[in-house]
């Protein structure tokens, strides 16, 4: 096949990702990050995801982009069905005679793709598509909380170039640069006890585009050793759209009517750092291990704010206390290779929640859970190798509690603010079935023209 071919092929698996992206919904990770960024590496739970292998460490250290020579490709493909069951016990708005369960899990599309190309002996260029944040959470009905969360949606797409740089044969160093659009939407029902509505439905949805970078090594101190360590820098975004509401009655006769106006909400998405490690025990067998921590912390309460609102206090059209937790991961795997063409993963993670029982709310059904995953790899040609992998999270035991905040807003529960709104328990089950595929364009390296 020839090189122009290879660039059209390059060219329209770039835009297939990029038509597929609109379907990313469902977060998995802690809070609402998105870690399902590869089959090669979701079948070991992403243990070793730092520390080369395949292309698609790329997305947790930019010096993966040396991996391999030549012009290559990855992409995945990632089924996540979940399910979150939430059942209100109690608080005021189970008083209004709507239904007290519901579901709000959904099922998505993680799409990710990855392509790296060598320019000289020890220099290599690379580009990382993803969605490394997204979230829908959407109520099966119109139940008790309702008035809190109908749809939550946030949705991301990061461009992430990067160069990578051979320093000696055992170290290479990486850098990229992330262009990312961020998106979040936010619906509410309204509360009618009886006649007008006391809490109006309201609608947020903004956008904007920030800017951050990656950087990491990879140390492979002797044969069959290799250390990484990756970070992705925090993006700050300051999202803008329209907030709308219905109208609504403040007991005992005064009367709000529609309304809309621009609101800006202001977030910072969180910084991350991975360490992995891959050891070869025989020519068959390796062991893979990855560390990783996030600040979640960074995202601390969300306001949508404009000068003429005051539905949650003066200038706030909407609240989000979301108060999070900086958020740990641990995973250990290995890799068998069966025979020169099969190669079986397994693996199993552990997942330190940035949410607790004191800061949980309806819109993110989240906690601890353990990870446990299966794939393999098969080497279909030369240039084509199939990844196929499958995951299940069991997740802790979940409680709720949301009280009453300024104005319409709402707080989490604690013994200073006791006016509770909703309170109860959810479950949630997830699993995951992801696809993928690398291809080899060519192998020659470094490019002739550039020697």
């Amino acid at each position: 096949m020839g090189k122009l071919s290879n660039f059209r092929l390059a060219l329209l698996s770039a835009t297939a990702l990029v038509a597929s992206a609109a379907a990313v919904s469902e977060a998995r990770a802690g809070g609402f990050g998105i870690r399902e960024q590869s089959a090669y590496f979701l079948g070991d739970e992403f243990a070793g995801a730092a520390a080369g292998g395949d292309i698609s460490s790329m997305f947790w250290n930019p010096a993966a982009t040396a991996t391999l020579q030549g012009f290559n490709s990855s992409s995945s493909y990632t089924g996540i069905i979940a399910t979150g069951n939430e059942h209100a016990t109690g608080g005021l708005l189970s008083t209004f005679g709507a239904p007290s369960s519901t579901d709000v899990g959904t099922s998505a599309l993680v799409p990710s793709s990855y392509w790296t190309l060598q320019l000289t002996d020890q220099l290599y260029a690379g580009l990382a598509l993803n969605a490394p944040f997204g979230l829908i959470t959407k109520p099966d009905n119109l139940w008790a909380g309702s008035p809190l969360a109908t749809t939550t949606k946030v949705f991301s797409l990061d461009a992430n170039p990067t160069l990578a740089y051979k320093i000696t044969p055992t170290l290479t160093v990486g850098a990229g640069v992330q262009i990312e659009y961020f998106e979040i939407k936010l619906d509410h029902g309204d509360a009618a006890p009886a006649g007008p509505a006391i809490i109006p439905a309201r609608n947020y949805q903004a956008d904007d585009v920030g800017v951050g970078f990656t950087a990491g090594a990879i140390w492979q101190p002797m044969a069959g050793t290799s250390l990484g360590l990756g970070y992705r820098s925090a993006v700050n975004v300051n999202v803008s759209g329209l907030y709308s509401t219905s109208g609504f009655v403040v007991p005992p006769a005064t009367v709000f009517p529609p309304a809309s106006s621009i609101a800006n909400g202001k977030l910072t998405l969180p910084d991350e750092v991975t360490f992995s490690v891959r050891q070869a025990i025989t020519n068959q067998l390796t062991l893979l291990g990855t560390v990783e921590w996030t600040r979640w912390s960074s995202v601390g309460t969300v306001n949508a704010t404009n000068p003429y609102c005051f539905l949650s206090g003066p200038g706030i059209c909407e609240n989000l206390p979301l108060n999070f937790r900086d958020g740990w991961f641990y995973s250990i795997g290995a890799e068998y290779a069966y025979s020169p063409a099969l190669t079986l993963r397994t693996g199993v993670g552990y997942e330190v929640s940035p949410i607790t029982d004191a800061t949980r709310n309806i819109l993110l059904p989240d906690s601890d859970r353990v990870h446990l995953g299966f794939g393999a790899s098969y080497k279909w040609s030369d240039k084509i190798t199939f990844n196929v992998a499958y995951s299940h999270l069991f997740f802790d035991n979940m409680t709720f509690c949301m009280a009453q905040g300024t104005g319409i807003s709402y707080a989490h529960c604690t013994p200073a603010n006791p006016n509770t709104l909703i309170s109860g328990t959810a479950d949630t089950s997830v699993d995951i079935v992801s696809v993928g595929v690398n291809y080899k364009f060519y192998g020659e390296a470094p490019l002739e023209p550039l020697k």
